[in-house]
């Protein structure tokens, strides 16, 4: 049986050859759940849901390896711990709660036959610690302080909804300039809803487009083949490459599929990095899980890991590690569930303030949204 936690992994989830972006449409009605928002998985993609059963033949032998603080690049056994606390180096920013206020953020029917209530879809932070959220529910892009208080917000007009109603943006990134970004796929091409000013535009791009993460200036993401794709937010052009790049201009490539991930970083890494996912619990159970990516200022990789072991036993599990930019990589810390009944299914839990080097996670709970960060 499909539990509710687990649907944003159901309804669009893509595993690219750059590491696993689960894309659900979220909005005011429309989920990841729901057939409208069905997207079609690239053929080169593999697609590992967080919570279902994975088959045997896939598992990888794992090496007799542990993870360390300064583990050197090659094969490195990553325990993937159970949902929990969040780890001793995370502090709570803020939380935004719902309701009908200005200064809340909105819910709406979606999922389970229109049972839930689905909070925002995720937001980002701006270069001056500014936070916007894609307020799906009252059709706006809200504008909060760095500690959490409401600052302005910027209604979207009707030509900017599906069928003038619909808000089914997501995966916000907020650049280098301080330009806001969301995107809404569409089978052919994507639209970017796009802020640079007082008002926010629409920018088309010509191919479908999967937003992964940005390096600053650009976009970087894949297509409906698996390429790896950079995207002008500006003017939505898209160009096919072979490395995404950090914040700090140096190349990166993340592969994640099922049970190992591998982390390429070909201008400062002597050999690629191979993380092979187990269960804390039990290191000879093998974990699956996807993955999302960001990086800081100083090139350094953020991961946000997600899944479940073989056959459910674990429960949810989820982590977050770094890597550095010569490929050490640092012990898996725990996290909260990043699902609830009001998560609206989208891959957006991490981001980086632009500039620098520390990350955020953002979790769609019962109660409001909930930020952490991180020095």
């Amino acid at each position: 049986m499909i539990t509710p936690r687990i649907r944003l992994v159901l309804g669009a989830a893509l595993v690219a050859v750059t590491g696993a972006v689960a894309a659900g449409c979220g909005g005011s009605s429309v989920v990841a759940t729901t057939t409208e928002a069905t997207t079609t998985v690239p053929a080169t993609t593999t697609t590992v849901p967080a919570t279902t059963t994975v088959p045997e033949e896939t598992t990888t032998t794992v090496p007799e390896t542990t993870t360390t603080a300064e583990a050197p690049a090659g094969d490195v056994t990553i325990p993937l711990p159970g949902v929990s606390e969040m780890g001793a180096g995370w502090t709570e920013a803020f939380l935004l709660p719902y309701g009908t206020a200005d200064d809340q953020v909105g819910t709406a029917p979606g999922g389970d036959n229109g049972s839930l209530d689905l909070g925002p879809d995720y937001g980002a932070q701006a270069p001056d610690g500014t936070w916007w959220i894609l307020d799906a529910a009252k059709l706006r892009l809200a504008h909060f302080s760095e500690g959490g208080e409401f600052l302005a917000a910027v209604p979207l007009q009707p030509d900017q909804l599906v069928d003038g109603r619909y808000f089914q943006f997501q995966l916000p990134h907020v650049l280098d300039d301080g330009t806001l970004v969301a995107s809404r796929l569409g089978s052919e091409s994507s639209t970017l809803l796009v802020l640079d000013g007082e008002q926010a535009h629409l920018v088309t791009v010509p191919t479908m487009f999967v937003s992964e993460a940005d390096d600053g200036v650009m976009l970087d993401g894949f297509d409906d083949l698996g390429d790896l794709v950079e995207v002008d937010a500006h003017s939505g052009e898209a160009t096919v490459v072979d490395w995404f790049h950090t914040r700090a201009g140096t190349r990166y490539r993340v592969e994640a599929r099922g049970d190992v991930i591998t982390v390429e970083l070909p201008d400062t890494a002597a050999a690629p990095v191979t993380l092979h996912l187990v269960w804390a619990d039990d290191p000879s159970v093998t974990a699956y899980a996807g993955v999302e990516v960001d990086s800081g200022a100083d090139g350094s990789l953020f991961l946000f890991l997600y899944g479940s072991t073989d056959g459910n036993g674990g429960g949810q599990l989820a982590g977050f590690l770094t890597i550095s930019p010569q490929g050490a990589v640092s012990e898996i810390e725990p996290t909260q569930d990043p699902f609830s009944p009001s998560d609206p299914g989208s891959p957006s839990h991490l981001g980086v303030r632009p500039g620098t080097s520390s990350p955020w996670l953002m979790f769609v709970d019962t109660d409001g949204v909930r930020v952490f960060t991180r020095s």
